[in-house]
């Protein structure tokens, strides 16, 4: 009881440091905003209502309290702007001394300017934002009574907005010391209706148009009124007219009428297009001509024509059947202000152009005009290096890339690329994760990318024309890798793809049409050579992939981004993959391939990821994921010991962006587990005569045929760029049939469990929690992440939940860069 009552006495004094630690920042006479609230709000948005608040408490994070504003307060007490500015001053002086110098001598200053501008540059942000612990941390939020009574203004005006004519804010506080808890108590009242729309535009054919499209309005009967969709159905009008033809329309001819009783909910709203202020209607232009110069500033070398379109070439000439891919207005077509912006940005995808320009002549004929597009091409060439680490289990090692792009390399934009690299990393052996070693590799890559479909025995005009960002590539590469005391492996490997977008961008798709692998394994070690019989007396077909082998296999990529991670609305992420291997087997024959001893597969393979972004009205977020799939060999390779799927090809779960509880690839399949050996390789028995598992042992990778993994993850921010993470992670993998390996010496070395049944698979789903810290830069976010295993189905049923801590490396750290998902 004693130790009790010490343990209460020292948390209470431990919060109560906390909650005064922002206080001791004050000055004389200046209070703290500990506590803000939204009061009675019933049906409005309460997310939104916070968004408008300008002054808002500190984060409080348990026991530590206000911890961005320490961060922030002990910046800026060592901040000094006196002795910053001096310093700038200095580097001005020294550096104007030696371009002085250098312009009397005749010489070059173009790289000192440079120099004199980047360290401006960095001091001026500093004195802007503060040191590095200010930047960090956020100020420490002192109440004022004028920023909180523009704050209530803002909810007020924000209600009105949503419909709630007669919403009334008012501020309520309390003060305990130099504290202040304050809520805004809101009186929402009646929201109004939308009881009838109206249009007025005196032009029939303006009317008949948005009639047509009336299904598309933000402006709906029976809804609430919403400022922010009279907003969105503005522009809605003006987009519709413009891809209409109506070139000259812009939102300024769009009045919206609104009309309403004072006692009354219902609103009458009336939309209004106002003729122009020179003639009786708006005028809908159709182009005459279209001229594409491409030389830029130089004089036109070339001009050709082609479907009816002109075009200029200086230097550099690009085949006009490639522009007209992706030029998306034609000539006698109805002016069309999407197509217009789509044809610049498919233009400027290309790589091919410094800019694109789209100018229209109306001057020349009546209700007509010409459409001139500009542009300039890039360097021919252009060399690209990086240098910099690698990190992939924490061990940092060198990398370098060079790669030379060509451009235009063959007259039809497309782009030639040779690229080549070396790396050293820090790398596991596959059999234990425990030990780390150098890995050496290096390799080269051929790429020509082609900005249109180019599809044998097809017209391919009109599908390059109603397709966004269609490009063709073919590639080859290869790949040299070197772990010492293991094996020496190459890969040789082919690739022609199609690649293309939806016009916003958010649906990307790719067509593996043909992807080849020839893989030569030099050597192999003894000891790897053994390991690699062991794993296989276990059912792991790693083995198989030291063979040389031949890989070739059909995939289709489909990625569907829904605003994915939008702070304002749920939002989602859908991927779909699909791939079938051995389809060139299956027309070319497998005798060549038999002959050059080469191991061959047959496969099927199809993946699911989904997920769910929920931000909630406090900023924080609840991300959730789904992530299924199954590959299973079929033909030649689902027969004999062989049977077995490439090892690239297999689902693995665990690790940073999978299982966190679990290490990279070790989790699963199924319940199966490893039994105990003695020193002589056999099987250990219990005093029962019955075998001995071995549950704790994740030395090897664990590949399965069948995926299932779901994940939830609460995000939030702490203060600055440092966010936190609480989440659960369940999932597994699994096998369409138990191992059925037959040690020579009669030794087990692997229980059942593998095989997936419906009947239980569910009870061997693992489940991991844990927490993490972000350091999010907006351009990079690393990642810490601890996971905890609580339900592991490699115990027997009754033992698989299990509290934290009470085995022996239960937990695991995850170090990473990104977020999971």
């Amino acid at each position: 009881m004693k130790v009790t009552h010490q343990l209460f006495f020292f948390v209470c004094i431990i919060l109560a440091v906390s909650a005064c630690s922002g206080v001791r920042y004050l000055e004389d006479g200046e209070k703290w905003l500990y506590k803000q609230n939204l009061k009675n709000v019933e049906t409005a948005n309460k997310r939104e209502m916070r968004e408008v608040i300008t002054l808002t408490p500190n984060t409080r994070v348990p026991i530590l309290g206000p911890i961005g504003a320490v961060i922030y307060e002990s910046g800026e007490n060592n901040f000094d702007t006196a002795r910053i500015e001096a310093k700038r001053a200095e580097i001005v002086a020294s550096l104007d001394k030696k371009i002085e110098e250098r312009e009397a001598d005749g010489r070059k200053t173009k790289k000192l300017e440079a120099r004199k501008t980047r360290k401006l540059e960095r001091i001026d942000k500093k004195l802007k934002l503060g040191n590095l612990r200010m930047r960090t941390g956020s100020p420490l939020a002192v109440y004022d009574s004028a920023e909180i009574e523009y704050s209530r203004s803002r909810i007020e005006s924000y209600l009105k907005g949503k419909g709630y004519l007669k919403a009334e804010v008012e501020v309520e506080k309390k003060q305990r010391g130099r504290k202040i808890f304050q809520d805004f108590v809101v009186e929402e009242g009646p929201r109004s209706f939308i009881d009838s729309l109206n249009l007025r535009t005196g032009d029939s054919a303006i009317t008949n148009l948005i009639n047509k499209y009336q299904d598309e309005s933000f402006l709906i009967v029976g809804e609430g009124y919403d400022r922010s969709k009279i907003d969105q159905e503005r522009n809605r009008l003006n987009l519709l007219l413009k891809d209409n033809g109506y070139f000259e329309f812009n939102e300024q001819y769009i009045n919206f009428e609104i009309l309403y009783a004072p006692d009354e909910t219902d609103l009458w709203v009336t939309t209004v297009i106002n003729k122009p202020a020179n003639r009786d209607k708006h005028k809908v232009f159709t182009l005459d001509s279209i001229v594409i110069n491409t030389q830029g500033n130089t004089p036109i070398q070339k001009t050709e024509t082609y479907e009816g379109v002109t075009y200029n070439s200086g230097l550099q000439h690009y085949n006009p059947k490639v522009l007209d891919a992706r030029t998306k207005f034609w000539p006698d077509s109805l002016y069309n202000y999407t197509q217009i912006v789509n044809t610049q940005k498919q233009l400027l995808n290309m790589n091919m152009f410094r800019y694109v320009n789209i100018n229209f002549d109306t001057t020349q004929l009546k209700d007509k005009f010409v459409a001139t597009i500009y542009t300039a091409p890039l360097k021919k060439f252009q060399l690209n290096q990086e240098l910099g680490l690698n990190m992939t289990e924490g061990v940092p090692g060198p990398f370098y890339n060079v790669s030379l792009q060509n451009r235009n390399a063959f007259g039809a934009a497309e782009v030639l690329e040779i690229g080549a690299f070396v790396s050293q990393e820090g790398v596991s052996p596959i059999t234990n994760q425990d030990r780390l070693y150098g890995s050496f590799q290096y390799g080269g890559n051929v790429s020509l990318t082609f900005p249109r479909f180019n599809i044998p025995l097809l017209n391919s005009r009109l599908i390059n024309k109603t397709t966004y960002n269609p490009r063709n590539t073919i590639s080859l590469g290869y790949n040299f890798t070197k772990r010492p005391g293991e094996y020496t492996r190459s890969n040789l490997n082919g690739r022609f793809s199609y690649l293309w977008q939806n016009k916003k961008g958010a649906r990307s798709y790719t067509l593996n049409v043909a992807d080849i692998n020839l893989i030569n394994t030099y050597s192999i070690s003894d000891s790897f050579r053994e390991l690699l019989e062991d794993l296989q007396s276990q059912g792991n077909t790693l083995y198989l992939s030291f063979r040389r082998s031949f890989v070739s296999s059909t995939s289709f990529n489909a990625t569907y981004n829904f605003d994915y991670s939008d702070p304002n609305t749920p939002s989602s992420f859908v991927r779909v993959f699909l791939e079938s291997g051995g389809n060139l087997n299956n027309i070319f024959g497998t005798g060549l391939l038999e002959n050059n001893d080469l191991q061959f597969y047959e496969f099927s393979k199809v993946q699911l990821d989904f997920r769910r972004y929920l931000p909630r009205p406090n900023g924080d977020a609840w991300v959730l994921r789904a992530n299924a799939g199954a590959a299973v060999p079929y033909g030649e390779s689902a027969e004999g010991e062989n049977s077995a799927l490439p090892y690239e090809k297999y689902f693995f779960s665990g690790g940073s962006s999978s299982i966190r509880a679990w290490s990279p690839r070790r989790l699963g399949p199924g319940s199966a587990y490893p039994y105990k050996l003695d020193e002589n390789g056999q099987n250990e028995l219990d005093e029962n005569g019955e075998l001995v598992p071995d549950r704790g042992n994740y030395l090897f990778e664990q590949p399965g045929e069948i995926l299932i993994e779901l994940n939830a993850e609460y995000r939030g921010n702490i203060t600055g760029f440092l966010d936190y993470a609480v989440f659960v992670d369940a999932g597994n993998v699994w096998n369409f049939n138990e191992y059925s390996v037959q040690d020579p010496n009669g030794v087990i070395r692997v229980s059942p469990g593998a095989k997936f049944s419906f009947d239980r698979f569910y009870k061997e789903i693992a489940v991991g929690v844990g927490a993490g810290l972000r350091m999010d830069f907006s351009f990079l976010v690393f990642r810490f992440d601890y996971g905890i295993q609580i339900k592991d189905p490699r115990f027997d049923a009754g033992d698989r939940w299990q509290m934290p801590f009470i085995r022996r490396d239960q937990a695991t750290w995850n170090i990473a860069v990104g977020y999971p998902f």
